[in-house]
């Protein structure tokens, strides 16, 4: 008579840290990395796919650091090598990246362009 098995659950984030920090060789945090890299690599193309014309974004894992946090709306989508947009900053972002970029006081609402949208975090 044929045995059953129980279901095996998916592994939880605890039960894989434990696993690397504990038991992990060489050649596994070698696969491990690679699977993160790669792994990254789908989140950002997902991001950057989900992001078109009148989404409401936040910049996030961007460079210079200072972008991180501001948000906006998006005027404008170009595709080419990397998908980038043009980004209508919030009034409250504008304020903040007056203090690294010169922007008029007069601009309420600063346009930010050519950002990746692989930083762009659907608000």
């Amino acid at each position: 008579m044929p045995t059953t098995s129980a279901p095996q659950s998916a592994p939880t984030l605890e039960t894989a840290i434990g696993y690397i920090s504990l038991h992990a060789t060489q050649n596994d945090l070698d696969r491990i990395h690679a699977a993160a890299k790669q792994r990254a690599t789908a989140l950002r193309e997902a991001r950057a796919a989900a992001v078109t014309k009148g989404s409401t974004v936040r910049i996030g894992n961007a460079r210079p650091k200072y972008m991180n946090g501001l948000t906006g709306v998006v005027v404008d989508v170009r595709q080419g090598r990397s998908t980038v947009v043009d980004l209508e900053l919030d009034a409250e972002s504008t304020d903040v990246l007056r203090t690294f970029r010169p922007i008029p006081d007069t601009v309420e609402r600063h346009t930010l362009n050519n950002v990746y949208a692989s930083v762009c975090h659907l608000q």
